[in-house]
């Protein structure tokens, strides 16, 4: 199912005029070319020519599309057609401790371009046999210097004088093989008798933490995976075209440049549909990389992020305006996750699913985050709850980010599945941000959002919804509630009554403690508490008493203990009332003379 919806989105854009120039067709592959070694229309060398382009203030060497479906792997001798790197192209390697192979490297280019020349009929391909006759490895010592500048990637050919290079010109599709293809029936498309890749490649690269050359998804390299005899990836039989396919369909989705990858835990998250829609556009900003609102001060990214505010705050309130495309709620939207694992990856997520389920599940789940921080809200990605649950990194009592690298891998997908299937957000979510909130102290409002979520969604799917609302909420009896707003207040009259900055408040001391057991704790914060009320002026003293006798009221008698899901309800509490002191009640506070 993963590998024919890849194959079918391989053929979406290589039929969508905007796209179909970045995909590679069927025996071509994008390389990253660095140097050009130029030559005279009769194959003498001219000259060579660095192929790199300034990026910033680098320079980098240009995508091209080359013959050949990128270089297969293994150790042994694999020249390309018409491009390769200078091992090959000139029998050259800069601090070269294997010698031999490089000149082995050379003669097998070599040997491979002049078999090919009498089943090609063109001058410039004549020229490059011509070349490869003459030219000796020992010529290249004296360019050493400058191919060590241009030669850290592949190389082509051209003739002096003209703009095309040999490759483009001659458009070779047909490689070779060293053996016939085994002949089979694809499992992907049930076409019979069509040649079977025997390594499904090309590799997928852009998975976060996987080898730097590429991993493949489907492999066998023991025999212990093997059965009736048959070996490698014949385990599996693709046709050798849709291995094509789906393996650079797979590549387009993971390069960064593209906005369809998605870094989440230790997965990376790719996501397509199977036509355009506008979903494909706001997925990024709800899973992302990056908060929406880090935006560049360019028209366009301020423009982006007005178009996904709008969509996703429709989403959230499930207005008429999302469910009125019905032209696209049929759309089939795919969601894939990858881990790796060796040289292989690990399918970690598979969501197959439509754009109308997928939009009331993202609707869903940020109904349970709404969570009101006094400032434009915005809902936190899955990225930014699972970096919640890491160690709050705190300098001189202001937060300054957290610490993710102790977050648990799996954390991230079960999350994701959560929101893409509409299921519970898994249970150590909860556990990890109550325990992190109760060891750092940081109430940050992307906690409080991911606890309100777990709150709401888990109590609901249980058949026993609890509400927790978006802001402060005075009428709400829930004890835990009430006790979490008591010691907000009880911390800001501490705050109040000194100036300065304290070393230590209350909630450095005892956020723990009263958020686990409230009865051994809350008796002596009151009795505290009446020395910091001494310190105040009249107004703002009564200002607080009736506040406190608000809270105070709502309670009968303080919690013994409070569960996991109660603690939950604490943090809330508290963080809704400091969030009222400092946005509603400011300016009574700053009218009261002190």
């Amino acid at each position: 199912m993963i590998l024919q919806r890849l194959a079918e989105h391989y053929d979406r854009l290589a039929s969508n005029r905007g796209t179909a120039g970045e995909i590679a067709p069927p025996g071509f592959s994008w390389q990253k070319i660095s140097f050009c070694v130029v030559l005279q229309p009769d194959g003498r060398f001219q000259s060579l020519q660095a192929l790199l382009e300034p990026e910033g203030n680098r320079l980098l060497p240009r995508q091209m599309l080359v013959p050949g479906e990128a270089k297969s792997s293994g150790s042994g001798l694999n020249p390309g057609l018409l491009w390769d790197n200078s091992m090959y192209m000139l029998g050259f390697k800069a601090d070269d401790s294997k010698p031999d192979r490089t000149r082995a490297s050379f003669e097998a280019f070599r040997k491979r371009h002049l078999e090919t020349e009498k089943r090609v009929s063109h001058p410039w391909f004549t020229a490059v046999c011509s070349y490869l006759r003459s030219w000796s490895p020992q010529q290249a010592l004296q360019y050493a210097e400058q191919l060590k500048e241009c030669t850290q990637n592949f190389g082509v050919f051209r003739i002096v004088g003209e703009r095309q290079f040999v490759h483009e010109a001659v458009g070779l599709i047909t490689v070779e093989n060293d053996a016939l293809p085994q002949l089979g029936t694809c499992l992907v498309t049930g076409q019979h008798g069509i040649p079977i890749a025997r390594l499904h490649e090309p590799k997928i690269k852009g998975v976060r933490g996987s080898q730097s050359a590429g991993a493949l998804l489907v492999s066998f390299n023991d025999e212990a995976y093997e059965s009736y005899g048959k070996s490698q990836s014949y385990n599996a039989p693709v046709g050798a075209k849709t291995t094509f396919k789906y393996a650079n369909a797979l590549n387009r989705l993971l390069d960064p440049r593209n906005g369809r990858r998605i870094l989440i835990g230790d997965s990376t998250v790719v996501f397509w549909a199977e036509k355009a829609t506008t979903l494909e556009d706001v997925v990024s900003d709800l899973f992302g990389n990056e908060p929406i609102s880090n935006c560049n001060e360019v028209p366009e990214a301020r423009e982006r992020l007005r178009q996904t505010r709008q969509f996703l705050t429709q989403l959230r309130d499930a207005t008429e305006a999302t469910k009125a495309i019905d032209e696209e709620n049929a759309i089939r939207f795919f969601i894939l996750g990858l881990s790796p694992n060796n040289a292989r990856l690990s399918v970690r997520l598979w969501i197959d699913t439509s754009v109308a389920e997928l939009k009331e599940r993202l609707g869903q789940h940020l109904r349970d985050l709404a969570l009101h921080a006094g400032r434009e809200e915005f809902p936190p990605s899955l990225r930014e709850i699972v970096a919640a649950t890491g160690r709050a990194d705190m300098q001189q009592r202001r937060f300054k980010g957290f610490d993710t690298e102790n977050v648990p891998p799996m954390l991230a997908g079960a999350l994701a599945r959560a929101v893409l299937a509409g299921g519970p957000y898994p249970l150590s979510l909860l556990a990890r941000l109550i325990g992190r909130i109760r060891a750092d102290g940081a109430v940050h409002p992307h906690r409080c959002a991911a606890i309100k979520g777990c709150l709401v969604r888990n109590s609901r799917l249980r058949g026993n919804p609890k509400e927790v609302s978006v802001a402060l909420d005075v009428n709400q009896t829930e004890p835990a509630y009430n006790v979490g707003r008591l010691f907000a207040l009880l911390e800001k009259i501490q705050t109040d009554s000194v100036e300065g900055e304290l070393n230590a408040t209350i909630k450095d001391r005892y956020f723990s403690s009263a958020s686990s057991t409230p009865a051994v704790v809350f008796p002596r914060l009151l009795r505290l508490n009446q020395h910091h009320l001494a310190k105040l002026s009249m107004g703002t003293k009564i200002f607080y008493e009736k506040l406190m006798g608000e809270v105070i009221s709502k309670l009968e008698s303080f919690p013994r203990h409070l569960s996991l899901e109660d603690q939950g309800q604490f943090a809330i509490g508290y963080f809704h009332q400091r969030q009222d002191l400092f946005t509603s009640r400011k300016s009574a506070l700053q009218g009261d003379p002190q």
